[in-house]
């Protein structure tokens, strides 16, 4: 998943309501609306890294790395309701 980080949180607590709290998300500042091309070509690559690590580690990987990650952002500490535990 791509996401800016005003939405990256959302995202994880969307995709964990259909079963993929552990999907990996390149988040890259917001806003991009007004960039110009060749800065969008920066925020790109800086998020290269993370889409090939998503396409190419094995579930078992990503689970290790991202689950305090996960955690925090699906069941923040102390808020009652949340989406779906993890």
């Amino acid at each position: 998943m791509i996401a800016t980080d005003s939405f990256n949180v959302f995202g994880r607590r969307i995709a964990s309501t259909v079963g993929c709290p552990y999907a990996v998300i390149a988040v890259t500042p917001n806003p991009i609306r007004q960039l110009e091309p060749e800065a969008i070509r920066a925020r790109v690559a800086a998020m290269l890294p993370a889409i090939v690590e998503g396409l190419t580690l094995p579930p078992a990987e990503i689970l290790l790395r991202t689950k305090d990650q996960v955690r925090l952002e699906i069941r923040p500490s102390g808020i009652v309701r949340s989406s779906t535990p993890v």
